[in-house]
């Protein structure tokens, strides 16, 4: 990695505050002296996303419809880090149960991967975590703007849906061949 200077904030603006987006705008100067009058940075707490894995080996996907594109997506399920919640694998435990209504047992929750969504314009961190031998405990309980309709899918089908674009969220799949790989299904040579 190159050591870079960061650019230098002469102000800051708060452009747009609510419960569900934070929009700040900067005025930045850049390493060669150039002002960026307004450079705008979505805030957030970060999310958390799980990919759960059944004790036959099934990996548990929600089909729910994004109001942003305007269409029905396949993932993990995922959310929002609470305010409460000072440890995002109570994220991962909370957005598992909420959104299917499986639980894992202490200890089968493993960290998989720390990942950033768009750098360039958010601040967003997200955590993945992979729950081994999740079960059915209870019911879904949703976000009201929230619906949701659970699939069981093998490695096998999971690949497929990948590469037929029906598994399409950008980090959902990179959180997908990370778990793979953990899982035994892909291996990886680092050499």
């Amino acid at each position: 990695m190159h050591d870079k200077q960061p650019w230098k904030v002469i102000a800051t603006e708060r452009v747009l505050h609510s419960p569900y987006l934070s929009i700040r705008r900067e005025q930045v100067q850049l390493p060669n002296g150039e002002i960026i009058p307004d450079y705008h940075i979505i805030e957030n707490r970060g999310w958390v996303g799980v990919v759960p894995v059944t004790e036959d080996g099934c990996l548990l996907l929600n089909l729910q419809y994004k109001h942003g594109i305007g269409m029905e997506v396949l993932e993990f399920p995922a959310g929002g880090i609470d305010p409460h919640e000072d440890d995002p694998r109570q994220t991962a435990l909370r957005e598992l149960m909420e959104e299917t209504g499986y639980s894992v047992e202490a200890g089968k929750l493993d960290f998989l991967a720390h990942m950033l969504a768009n750098p360039t314009g958010a601040e967003t961190r997200i955590w993945w975590y992979i729950a081994y031998d999740v079960r059915k405990t209870g019911e879904p309980k949703p976000d009201p703007a929230e619906v949701i309709e659970n699939r069981l899918v093998t490695p096998l089908e999971l690949l497929h849906l990948i590469h037929t674009g029906q598994f399409a969220v950008q980090g959902q799949i990179a959180a997908a061949y990370m778990a793979l790989e953990r899982l035994g299904y892909l291996k990886a040579n680092f050499e």
